[in-house]
């Protein structure tokens, strides 16, 4: 499949198998993807190529640098970019949590996640950007094991 330039996604994973993974899948669905396992070395990367990206995809827990600290730091470079927070960790708790309210995510999803159902979900991303562009305070949507949806 040809890359859609339109469709350009930074991975940030401190686990190499899955940053790897997520990479060669959504490849193979148009996405131009590129993926680090270094969160610091990621923001410097995404400093220099704003424009090239229309979605992020983090991991919550990481050395040196959390998904959440990541988010804010990308946040205030670029106000647009779609983000999803991508954790094996409990995620009730975040919904209290000020950093995580204020960094402003589009999505969590909740691992272990099914390649298919990831690359579902940054399609519906991109489709309610082009139906509605439509930017929702507070509504994050969480995806729990790769098929259970809620809201809140």
């Amino acid at each position: 499949m040809i890359p859609n330039p339109l469709l350009s996604i930074l991975i940030v994973d401190d686990e190499m198998e899955l940053a790897s993974l997520y990479k060669e899948y959504l490849e193979t669905k148009g996405y131009e993807v590129v993926s680090f396992t270094n969160p610091l070395l990621a923001l410097e990367y995404y400093k220099n190529n704003t424009k090239q990206f229309t979605h992020v995809l983090t991991d919550l827990r990481m050395p040196q640098r959390s998904g959440i600290e990541l988010t804010c730091k990308i946040r205030k470079i670029d106000q647009k970019v779609k983000i999803f927070l991508n954790t094996a960790f409990e995620i009730d708790d975040l919904t209290k949590d000020k950093g995580f309210i204020s960094a402003g995510m589009e999505m969590v999803i909740e691992k272990p996640v099914y390649l298919k159902n990831l690359n579902e979900y940054l399609n519906l991303s991109i489709n309610q950007n082009n139906t509605d562009n439509m930017i929702r305070e507070n509504s994050i949507q969480i995806f729990k094991l790769g098929f259970d949806k809620k809201y809140f």
